[in-house]
């Protein structure tokens, strides 16, 4: 549209002279009209700057208003007519006005001095040139009136004002909206000289120079219409005073650049251009008007006042500047981070204090120099490694490193890296470095303490596992490393007679002679209170020979300030194949190392697959005892016990045995205690009471009423439910108490305490007899006899095998039976199996007996046979060994 209004001017010139100024101004109307229509409508598309255009489109409507009335006023233009002077000045300020607007307040208090004088600047400088250029010769030539005066001095002023308020705009607006300012005071500049050249047309007829001044009015309008629809307003999240930092991050080109520069330079341009003019129309022309000539005054000194106020940012700036930098220098060097920085080369070009300093201390200067040259030796391949382009993406992640220390020593660091050498304004890699020196010592004390024995300083059982994991991670098919495990005995008897001290004492000794005695790659740890392991490197019989030698310097009494420490040891070996785990090898030195101390101290025991066979044996049965009662897998058997006087059954004794479907019969010693240790006894001690005494409650009676022994566990003994399990087994069968007969293990350690003494009292109180069973082995003395109020003691078969050949046994056994006769205690031998020891027990005056010579023990069918073949009466001579087993 602005192309087709230039054309039409264009044609006026074709047209009579009479027809051209008002086919010209028609034409320039039409022009406003529409841009006042589009500046109104593109100022609508932001809320922020779309009043501001629209006062921009009142300002162009009311020049339109302005020109009608003057052509209303004064028809016939000539000379210096007032009333067409002064038209432009109204809406020429309002114009100001809006551009101005469209900054807004915060926009132009952010200028602050140095935009004002700069605006300022312009404005006078542009109106020096109006004065020396249209002012000027209009006076000389015209010589206008007081009213045409003022009208013509206040029509330049308000154009320049008009400039001044575009230069505002491109100073003040932001980097987005640079090309929106240049813009707009290229269509206010080309409007203000338009208006000039009508000044200086209207002198004459209606020539070129008017016809330019239309031209240019059109250009002014087309370039507000270019910049309204093009303005992208302020950022809504920002603030309008805000520097819009993407659009300068981003840099939007050289335009908005040379934008930048030209409008901090355009005032003193036009300044300088202002006074040459001014000066070469005082010589050539004539002397310049008095406004002209304050104007410059005014000049010269707001471009003193300008380089003052510039003066004062730069010196603000600068201070702000350096208090800024200090601020980053003092914050680098109080963070515990260190930043060094690296060139392409991984050359070292910066490095904060707390790296430069110790390593220029220590004559290491890292400045200048190849980063990979001043780290320690051990660590250049890591760091080169780390800082290779790989892959496109360049070096990422963390690395430590070790840098030089002022004392010459060395400190750890951890850094990561930044890449900014694609960033302009820095070009180089960035490492932040933090100092983990402290860190890594007190990692390694926790290491320390993790994987070592805190009383022998040797590696303890997890620094072992891991090197047993490794030994069997290269292990293959012929054993080159064996695991020896020592399990150190005596040291209970030294804690008790001199101790704690003197066994950590020990336990140090030891650990050094086993230390002293192997290789030196031999692995010597405490894996355990008192057992130690030692990875013994050596093929064959080797092994056995280093465990042979470790035993012997064990074995050696340690001196310490409370006398000697007798020590032992058992080993268990076993050698490291291919394919073996570390939970079956420790599995299989345990089995070894029991197995060496059941053979005696002082053993070593080498791993054989018949030690896993039982320990296989004794697990499969603990799992199988589970539900054994209810799969009918368990059944009584009965023993009878013999008066030696009488020659008749006086009493049962119940014993349990388990039918296993894969190990058939099993006697009580192999799954009892592994019921005591699974927690099953109890259940099959209730079991075993209800079951015997409703069958003995039903065995025949022939005389003398049978006595019903029953043997109970010691761990059943400690659980407190003895007595309540009796008492509800004899109300559920109906069995006398008084011919229960409950059998305290004597072998075992004598359960204690005022609880089990209570039950003991209790069940003596029902009726029930106690007898101590296995009198004569193990921990069993005669001090149960007093200890423990027992009604009958068993002498146990050890006591027994040696009665007929042995004096000092036989005399023992006397002993024994004498005393039970004194304290009216009845005396059974048990295990009685030649007639030779029945003989020597009578002899000595033992009441009862039982054993295999008299009867194996029998089922139910065959003991109510037994009792009712003969009525009870039972001895070798006339039954022999009867029943089954």
């Amino acid at each position: 549209m602005a192309v087709l209004l230039l054309l039409a001017l264009c044609g006026v010139a074709l047209l009579p002279a009479d027809l051209r100024r008002p086919v010209a101004d028609a034409v320039v109307l039409v022009a406003a009209v529409l841009a006042a229509v589009g500046v109104a409508r593109a100022g609508r598309r932001t809320c922020r700057v779309g009043r501001g255009w629209r006062l921009v489109a009142l300002a162009i409507a009311l020049g339109v208003a302005a020109t009608v009335a003057a052509e209303v006023v004064s028809p016939h233009p000539g000379g210096a007519d007032p009333a067409r002077t002064a038209a432009s000045v109204l809406p020429h300020l309002v114009g100001a006005c809006a551009v101005l607007s469209l900054l807004g307040r915060t926009r132009l208090r952010a200028g602050g001095v140095r935009l004002l004088v700069e605006s300022t600047l312009f404005c006078t400088a542009a109106f020096v040139l109006a004065q020396v250029l249209v002012v000027g010769p209009l006076v000389r030539e015209l010589s206008p009136g007081p009213a045409s005066r003022w009208a013509l001095e206040a029509s330049c002023l308000a154009a320049t004002l008009l400039l001044g308020s575009g230069l505002t705009f491109v100073a003040a607006a932001g980097h987005r909206r640079r090309t929106t300012g240049a813009t707009t005071l290229a269509g206010l500049g080309a409007l203000a000289v338009s208006s000039c050249l009508g000044l200086v047309g209207s002198a004459g007829a209606f020539g070129p120079v008017s016809l330019t001044g239309r031209a240019l009015t059109v250009v002014g309008l087309a370039l507000l219409c270019l910049a309204a629809a093009g303005d992208p307003g302020e950022r809504p999240h920002q603030g309008p005073a805000a520097p819009d930092a993407t659009a300068d991050a981003a840099g939007e080109g050289r335009l908005v650049l040379g934008i930048t520069l030209a409008g901090q330079l355009l005032p003193h341009a036009v300044m300088l251009t202002a006074a040459v003019s001014l000066l070469a129309s005082s010589f050539l022309v004539g002397t310049p008007t008095p406004a002209a000539l304050v104007a410059v005054a005014l000049g010269l000194l707001l471009t003193a006042v300008h380089r003052a106020v510039v003066v004062g940012e730069e010196v603000r700036f600068a201070g702000r500047l350096a208090r800024s930098e200090a601020w980053f220098r003092n914050l680098v060097r109080a963070s515990s981070d260190a930043v060094l920085v690296l060139d392409d080369d991984r050359v070292v070009t910066w490095a904060a204090p707390a790296l430069a300093d110790p390593a220029e201390a220590a004559g290491r200067p890292l400045l200048g120099r190849p980063v990979t040259d001043r780290v320690h030796p051990q660590d250049v391949e890591t760091v080169r490694a780390w800082l290779a382009d790989g892959d496109h993406r360049g070096p990422g992640g963390l690395c430590s490193f070790r840098l030089p220390a002022a004392d010459g020593s060395w400190r750890a660091w951890e850094a990561g890296v930044t890449d900014l050498r694609s960033d302009p304004s820095v070009g180089a890699l960035v490492l932040h470095c933090r100092d983990v020196t402290v860190r890594l010592h007190a990692e390694d004390q926790l290491r320390s303490l993790a994987y070592a024995d805190p009383v022998t300083r040797l590696p303890n059982r997890a620094a072992h596992v891991m090197a047993l994991t490794e030994e069997l991670a290269a292990a293959g098919d012929q054993p080159a490393v064996s695991l020896l495990l020592f399990e150190v005995e005596g040291l209970d008897d030294a804690r008790e007679n001199m101790g704690r001290h003197v066994v950590d004492l020990a336990l140090v000794e030891v650990g050094r002679r086993l230390r002293a005695t192997v290789r030196a790659e031999d692995l010597v740890a405490r894996v355990g209170a008192e057992v130690f392991a030692v990875l013994a490197h050596g093929e064959g019989d080797e092994p056995d020979r280093v465990a042979a030698r470790c035993l012997t310097v064990v074995e050696q009494p340690v001196v310490t300030e409370l006398g000697l420490v007798d020590l032992s040891a058992a080993v268990g070996l076993v050698p490291l194949v291919a394919g073996l785990t570390v939970d079956t090898v420790q599995d299989r030195a345990e089995l070894a190392v029991r197995a060496a101390g059941l053979a005696g101290p002082g053993q070593v025991q080498r791993y054989v697959p018949t030690l896993g066979a039982a320990r296989d044996r004794r697990e499969r049965l603990r799992a199988d005892l589970v539900g054994a009662r209810a799969r009918g897998e368990l059944t009584l058997v009965w023993q009878p016990v013999v008066d030696l006087t009488a020659q008749r059954v006086t009493g049962v004794e119940a014993l349990v045995r388990w039918q296993h479907p894969e190990f058939g019969e099993l006697e009580p010693e192999e799954f009892i205690p592994l019921a005591e240790r699974a927690g099953l006894v109890g259940d099959l001690q209730r079991w075993v009471f209800a079951e015997a005494m409703t069958a003995a409650a039903a065995l025949p009676e022939h005389g003398v009423p049978l006595q019903l022994g029953v043997n109970v566990s010691p761990v059943h003994v400690a659980s407190g439910t003895l007595v309540r399990d009796v008492a509800g087994a004899l109300r559920a069968s109906g069995f006398p108490a008084q011919r229960l007969v409950v059998e305290l293990t004597g072998s075992a350690a004598p359960v204690e305490g005022a609880a089990v003494a209570a039950d003991h009292a209790a069940l003596r109180l029902m009726g029930v007899h106690l007898a101590l069973d296995d009198f004569g082995a193990g921990s069993s003395s005669l001090v149960q006899l007093t200890g423990t109020p027992v009604d009958v003691v068993k002498l146990d078969r050890g006591l027994l095998a040696r009665v007929d050949k042995d004096r000092q046994a036989r005399a023992l056994c006397a002993s024994v039976v004498g005393i039970g006769r004194d304290l009216g205690i009845d005396v059974v031998a048990v295990g009685i199996e030649t007639p030779s020891q029945l003989t020597a027990l009578r002899a000595m005056g033992c009441a009862y007996a039982q054993g295999f010579l008299l009867s194996r023990p029998l089922t139910l069918p065959a003991l109510v046979a037994l009792l009712d073949g003969d009525g009870g009466h039972l001895w070798p001579g006339q039954v022999g060994r009867v029943g089954t087993a």
